[in-house]
């Protein structure tokens, strides 16, 4: 496979979490130069990036992928020279024990520390530290270390084998990258339909960039481009999120259930671009599809998926391949749709 990952490894280098995703934003923004005329923002950060038609008064789909990832706060300082944290997003509890993490300053300096924990009498975690190798108070103040400085998994990017990429905040940096590939191969596409890739702030948090892009573009369909969690020691038949088998098409999560309609269309384009895909569902969580598409009066929105392993932990491995038919299948869905395709969307 030739396809150049090196923005990927870039994006899962990044510190970006919730209301805190210049780092991000400023790779996407330089990857997707040639865009640079059409950038919009929503009050949060999210960076919205259009493809325009060729077409007069065309409709609108609108691709959304999110640039925050799960990580940590600083909440307290101890006397002794601790950096006690609060969480944003679900971490995993057995990424919060013993793990080398880094706090970014004010100033922008990153500093390293060790991560663990305290538990309470039942056994469950009740504080989360950092020592940093300070001995007070005093010295960890003077590092420039404060109250509301982000804290990320000291983890960097790594090839695992010919397929597979290990790296911090693939949920959701893979469907940035696979979102800002496609936008690179139809920049010189003419299409009939306007085609926006949102990327969006504060998944993590409560699905807050999705809603508020979704509001300001208003898009016609909305597609939501996440990722969820392979049961890594199962391989059996109710593993339907197993990496190097192609994206997910999401037929329900707790937030919203797609229109039949959308997911057979989207069906229909993968199988006749031989492009894999699973077929699945989320048990719990959800996505920026969950508050965008009702937004508007309701948007005709579905979610396709990226399978990891070990999600919102310090590393999560992905395939090349699934990240590549991604892409794919959002050129061709975009390719794809017409207006009276998307009129029968909304045909109840």
């Amino acid at each position: 496979m030739n396809t150049d990952f090196s923005l990927l490894e870039k994006l899962s280098n990044a510190d970006s979490l919730a209301s805190n995703e210049k780092e991000v934003r400023d790779l996407l923004k330089e990857e997707l130069a040639a865009y640079q005329d059409t950038f919009q923002y929503d009050g949060i950060g999210s960076l919205i990036v259009t493809k325009k038609s060729t077409k007069e008064q065309a409709p609108t789909i609108m691709f959304a992928a999110h640039m925050d990832e799960v990580g940590f706060m600083v909440r307290y300082i101890s006397e002794i020279g601790f950096a006690y944290l609060m969480p944003l997003g679900n971490v995993e509890d057995r990424a919060k024990i013993m793990q080398m993490v880094r706090v970014t300053t004010a100033e922008g300096k990153q500093i390293r520390g060790l991560l663990n924990v305290e538990r309470d009498n039942a056994g469950n975690i009740s504080q989360m530290y950092v020592d940093f190798g300070f001995d007070n108070k005093t010295d960890v103040e003077a590092s420039g270390i404060d109250v509301g400085n982000i804290v990320s998994f000291d983890s960097q990017c790594k090839t695992m084998t010919a397929d597979v990429i290990a790296g911090k905040a693939m949920d959701d940096r893979s469907g940035c990258w696979s979102l800002a590939q496609a936008m690179k191969e139809l920049l010189n596409v003419d299409l009939d339909i306007n085609v926006v890739a949102a990327f969006t702030s504060s998944e993590e948090v409560g699905t807050r960039g999705g809603r508020l892009t979704s509001k300001i573009v208003d898009p016609d369909v909305f597609f939501a481009i996440d990722v969820a969690k392979n049961p890594e020691l199962d391989r059996g038949f109710m593993n339907t999120r197993k990496i190097g088998h192609g994206p997910m098409l999401e037929y329900f999560d707790k937030t919203m259930i797609p229109n039949p309609k959308v997911v057979k269309f989207v069906r229909d384009v993968a199988d006749s671009n031989h492009l894999d895909y699973q077929k699945d569902m989320f048990k719990g969580g959800g996505t920026d599809a969950g508050n965008a598409h009702l937004e508007n009066g309701g948007t005709t929105s579905m979610v396709i998926g990226l399978p990891l392993r070990y999600c919102h932990d310090p590393y999560s491995f992905v395939s090349k391949k699934d990240l590549v038919t991604m892409s794919n299948l959002i050129q061709e869905i975009s390719k794809s749709i017409t207006q009276n395709q998307i009129a029968e969307f909304y045909n109840f």
